[in-house]
């Protein structure tokens, strides 16, 4: 288990206009990082759940490479109590999260 996070993702109007969500989405889901995707209203095209062993930010530079990909907003999960009693559990220092980020392609 590395670091868990949830990927908001803008598809660029073309792509989401001409129904490429399912492409998309299996493009993603082909990562083996990605948990799973799904299709979503409102701000955002798709929200995909990742679990990173190193670091969110390598896998969110992958899925920017994609040429349909806009905007990416990442969300890190932070450990519950739960999940943090859990001996099995590593509990990250401060020093190694991640701040939120966002990106907009150009």
């Amino acid at each position: 288990m590395g670091t868990k996070a949830y990927f908001m993702i803008n598809m660029d109007k073309r792509f989401s206009e001409d129904g490429y969500y399912v492409d998309a989405i299996r493009e993603l889901e082909a990562m083996p990082e990605v948990e799973s995707v799904e299709a979503v209203s409102g701000t955002y095209d798709l929200v995909a759940t990742v679990d990173a062993p190193i670091r969110v930010v390598l896998v969110a530079n992958k899925v920017l490479e994609k040429e349909w990909v806009k905007r990416l907003h990442v969300l890190q999960a932070e450990p519950t109590e739960r999940e943090a009693a859990i001996p099995h559990v590593p509990k990250a220092e401060p020093a190694e999260r991640e701040a939120t980020i966002a990106w907009t392609r150009r």
